[in-house]
């Protein structure tokens, strides 16, 4: 009977070797712990069996997958951050950061507190209104989102970067809960109009670099604690500086520049914000020989450029160059089918 017995195990034991040799254990780098854990090429899919499974202290709080990527596109090692890989296989740090790995939907833990999802291809956010989330930090810029109604659950928020997706409208909806919203970045997106009043009240920076807005409405918000906003790189062409200090008070930074302000008016603004003592451009983009500092279609006052086309100095650049490649093709083109015709004839 004994003999028997073993023999079933020793078969049971040959059994499951090939299911353990198939997990894939990955290893924090040298050198990250004790409290951070960096983790290089971590291979997840949804439904995966078996699990890959990380080699970590219980010390660590902060995890980083890192992966070596080359410029053409490959295949996405974890194209899904969800419940799974952030509780069982990464053990529920607080704090994650994905990036550059063409994750492509993030499935919002509830525990996790700091969020790094630079630089994916991320076209949703999955959030359960019925949950709450302890998430303070959430950084989504360079992804590819449109619809932000998924984020207004995360009520926990005071640091939300949104830069460089495809945002072209604010909804009410968003932020009406965010009470805690301190910093909240929107730069380098398609905005063309934006209510301020559907902001948090809380809010002490506010980016709007690179957008595509033509107007902005200080007039009945107030935001007492807000010391920058940045307005650069947008399609505005006035300023109501009284209106904009009395909605806030608080107010520093305020950089306006490459915007197609008329210089009458550009001179205006910016004599209201040194008596209000805000300063108008980035500190280092400032430099002393100013005369040089502008495109041949922009002008300079103070130090700071003011576009004079809506286009502005870069994308009529840009048109210019496409429409000179465009030329040399069609030249190339014409001599090629003159000189195959001369080479027919004869």
């Amino acid at each position: 009977m004994a003999a028997s017995a073993s023999a079933s195990l020793l078969l049971i034991s040959v059994l499951l070797i090939p299911l353990t040799s198939g997990v894939h254990v990955y290893d924090c780098e040298p050198g990250t712990e004790p409290t951070l854990c960096i983790v290089n090429n971590l291979v997840y899919t949804t439904g995966q069996d078996p699990l890959p499974q990380l080699n970590r202290s219980d010390t660590v709080n902060r995890i980083q997958l890192t992966y070596e990527r080359f410029y053409y596109t490959r295949k996405p090692m974890v194209s899904v951050y969800d419940a799974v890989l952030h509780e069982t296989v990464l053990r529920s740090p607080p704090n994650v950061a994905v990036i550059n790995c063409h994750l492509q939907t993030l499935v919002m833990p509830r525990e996790l507190e700091v969020g790094d999802f630079l630089n994916n291809v991320i076209k949703v956010v999955e959030t359960n209104p019925a949950q709450s989330y302890n998430i303070r930090y959430l950084d989504l810029s360079h992804n590819s989102l449109e619809d932000l109604r998924n984020l207004s659950v995360l009520v926990n928020l005071q640091t939300l970067k949104l830069d460089g997706n495809q945002i072209a409208e604010i909804t009410a909806e968003t932020f009406v809960k965010m009470s805690n919203l301190s910093i909240l970045t929107l730069g380098y997106n398609q905005i063309v109009k934006i209510d301020l009043k559907v902001l948090p009240k809380s809010l002490t920076t506010l980016s709007l670099i690179r957008n595509e807005l033509t107007e902005i409405d200080f007039a009945s918000v107030s935001f007492t604690n807000m010391r920058e906003v940045n307005f650069e790189s947008n399609k505005l062409k006035t300023l109501d500086v009284a209106s904009m200090m009395r909605a806030c008070p608080a107010l520093q930074l305020l950089p306006i520049e490459y915007n197609p302000i008329p210089r009458d008016e550009a001179q205006r603004i910016i004599t209201e914000l040194d008596r209000h003592n805000v300063t108008y451009y980035i500190n280092g983009d400032k430099t002393s020989d100013s005369d040089t500092s502008c495109d041949s279609d922009e002008y300079e006052i103070d130090g700071v450029c003011f576009n004079t086309s809506v286009l502005g100095s870069r994308t009529f650049l840009k048109a210019i160059v496409l429409i000179l490649v465009g030329i040399v093709l069609f030249g190339v083109f014409g001599l090629s089918a003159r000189w195959i015709w001369h080479e027919m004839r004869y």
